[in-house]
């Protein structure tokens, strides 16, 4: 279990399934987490859940020290040993949102993904129309690499999908540690 200021930061468990089911299930989650059609996500997508969970290389619970609230998960997925690169994902509980979190979870993460994954690049995937999310990840460090243009059908318009990833020694040298 790991602890930031204001963050838990723990494995997943059985019990937090549902949860994140229920998550997923959010109208104004489940539209910036997935490409796929936005529809009510059955019991059998929990199945997915849990083999997702138990395939990515770290997935892993947020809750808050102070209460012990649920606020969502973070995970790191569909690695590339070879080029030690791995996907990011993140959701919170809109309940959270604006206070912080996920740049709290998110420079946790980075921070360890390089040091303790020996990781090389963290990758993610963002809808353009999801300007919060860009601004976080940006003041995190990542780097925009490129853009699907019209690459997603959801709510009646195509969205752009943002390529972004951040860099072992970009990460060093913004925490002012050169030494790679």
């Amino acid at each position: 279990m790991f602890e930031t200021n204001n963050l838990r930061i723990r494995a997943v468990r059985n019990t937090d399934f549902e949860k994140i089911h229920d998550l997923w299930n959010d109208l104004r989650v489940q539209k910036s987490l997935s490409p796929s059609y936005v529809v009510p996500l059955g019991n059998k997508f929990e199945e997915t859940l849990r083999t997702s969970a138990a395939d990515a290389l770290l997935y892993c619970i947020i809750e808050t020290k102070d209460k012990g609230d649920w606020v969502g998960f973070v995970n790191l997925f569909n690695g590339d040993q070879k080029n030690r690169d791995a996907m990011l994902g993140l959701a919170l509980c809109p309940e959270f949102w604006g206070r912080g979190y996920a740049t709290e979870v998110l420079r946790f993460v980075v921070d360890y993904a390089f040091r303790e994954l020996a990781l090389h690049r963290i990758t993610l995937n963002v809808f353009g129309n999801n300007a919060a999310a860009i601004k976080v990840y940006k003041r995190v460090g990542f780097v925009e690499e490129g853009i699907q243009r019209k690459a997603n059908w959801s709510g009646g318009n195509w969205q752009d999908v943002v390529l972004m990833a951040i860099l072992d020694e970009e990460w060093a040298a913004s925490k002012g540690d050169h030494g790679e």
